[in-house]
C-alpha cells in the first residue's frame, strides 16, 4: 500500500495509438516516468468485450514506461494501476490522464492510494469477493488515516473469468458494494463513488483512490456525485459547486479549463423509461445499450463542464442507483506550486 500526494496531466488522442504528447512529455523531462502512479484513458471502440483497442492501448502504455523505467512490462502492471476505457461515442472525447506525483504540503489536497491483493478465482464476483474488496479498502483507509468523506472515487480493477461472460457482471457489482459497505454503510445496495472493471489477467485485484487531505497537492480536489439517471445535471451542477465552480448551466471557459478530469457509471434505466418518457436503448438491435448509455452520460455531463474528455462507462452494477449511476470530478482549484 502506498498513498501520495497527486496532480493530473490530460492529453487528447486523436488514434487509438496516439500516444505522442505522453512520449513527448516523458523524453522531454517535463514529468519523471518514476514519478507516474496511474493512467487511465479514454479510446475508441466499441467498449465491449470484443473491444481489443483496450488490451492494445494498456499494452503500449505498459511498453514505454517499461522502456523507461528499465523494468519488463509484467512489473508496470502491477506498479502502476492503468484503466483504459472503450467507447468514445457522441460527444465523449477520447484523452489520456496522468496521474503523477504532485506537490505534498502540510495543507488539505489531492491524494492517491493504490493497494492489491489476490482474490482466489472461485470466489470471484460471490459474498467473499466483496467482503475482501471491503477489507482492502478499509485497510488502505486506516493505513492512510482517511474518512470516507475525503474519499471521491474508488476505482477497482477486479479479476473475472474472461471464458465465462456472465461473470463480469456479478465481479462488477460485488466489488462494487465491498466499496459501498466502507464508504456508504453495511445497509448500502449501491456505491456513491466506485468505479469497477472486469479484468482478465490474473487473481490480482488493484484499487486506486483518490481522496482529499492532509499532505496532498492543494492545487487539486476531487469531488463526485450521484445521478439519479441520465438528465441529472442538477448533481453534477453541485458536485462542481464543492470546488467553488458555477455551472449556470455551464462551466465558464477558464472553470471548463480547470476541471481537468472525470469519470463517470451509467447504464439505460432497466424499465425502459426516464421521467416517465419511453427510451429505445434497451431495444435497439444495432447499438449496444452500453453504446447508448455512454453518448447521453457523456453529453450530459460534458454539457455541464464544456469538455468532452469524460471517461464515461457502462457495466453499472451497484454503482450508483438502479437507473442512474455517479460521476467523480477532479479540478485545479487553486494555481500550482513548483513543477513535478
Amino acid at each position: 500500500m502506498k498513498t501520495t500526494a497527486i496532480r493530473p496531466i490530460r492529453l487528447p488522442m486523436r488514434a487509438p495509438d496516439d500516444l505522442a504528447g505522453f512520449a513527448k512529455i516523458l523524453d522531454s523531462g517535463t514529468i519523471d516516468p518514476a514519478a507516474i502512479v496511474g493512467l487511465w484513458c479514454k479510446t475508441r471502440g466499441n467498449g465491449l468485450r470484443n473491444d481489443f483497442t483496450k488490451p492494445w492501448i494498456d499494452l503500449l502504455l505498459r511498453s514505454m514506461l517499461a522502456k523507461r523505467l528499465g523494468i519488463d512490462e509484467a512489473a508496470v502492471a502491477e506498479q502502476v494501476p492503468i484503466l483504459v476505457s472503450g467507447g468514445s461515442e457522441g460527444p465523449v472525447s477520447p484523452h489520456l490522464v496522468i496521474w503523477t506525483r504532485g506537490q505534498a504540503t502540510g495543507e488539505r489536497g489531492l491524494l492517491a492510494g493504490v493497494s492489491r491483493i489476490e482474490i482466489a478465482p472461485a470466489d470471484h464476483g460471490t459474498a467473499k469477493h466483496r467482503d475482501a474488496t471491503a477489507r482492502q479498502l478499509a485497510d488502505l483507509m486506516a493505513a492512510s488515516n482517511w474518512r470516507a468523506d475525503d474519499i471521491g472515487l474508488v476505482i477497482v480493477r477486479a479479476p473475472s473469468n474472461f471464458e465465462d461472460p456472465a461473470a463480469d457482471p456479478a465481479v462488477r457489482k460485488q466489488a462494487a458494494l465491498g466499496v459501498a459497505e466502507v464508504l456508504d454503510g453495511k445497509d448500502a445496495n449501491f456505491a456513491s463513488r466506485a468505479f469497477v472493471v472486469a479484468r482478465h489477467d490474473g487473481p490480482g485485484q488493484q484499487i486506486f483512490v483518490l481522496a482529499n487531505g492532509a499532505g496532498g497537492d492543494p492545487a487539486y480536489a476531487v469531488s463526485h456525485a450521484v445521478l439519479a439517471d441520465p438528465f441529472d445535471s442538477p448533481s453534477v451542477a453541485a458536485a462542481l459547486a464543492k470546488f467553488g465552480f458555477a455551472a449556470s448551466p455551464q462551466l465558464s471557459p477558464d472553470q471548463s479549463k480547470r476541471l481537468i478530469a472525470a469519470i463517470s457509471k451509467g447504464d439505460a434505466p432497466a424499465n425502459g423509461t426516464i421521467r416517465g418518457m419511453p427510451h429505445a436503448m434497451n431495444l435497439d438491435n444495432d447499438i449496444a445499450m452500453h453504446r447508448h448509455s455512454r453518448a447521453a452520460y457523456g453529453a450530459m455531463i460534458g454539457s455541464t463542464i464544456g469538455h468532452g474528455a469524460v471517461l464515461v462507462s457502462g457495466g453499472a452494477e451497484a454503482q450508483g442507483p438502479d437507473d442512474g449511476g455517479f460521476a467523480s470530478f477532479i479540478a485545479q482549484v487553486k494555481p500550482e506550486g513548483s513543477k513535478v
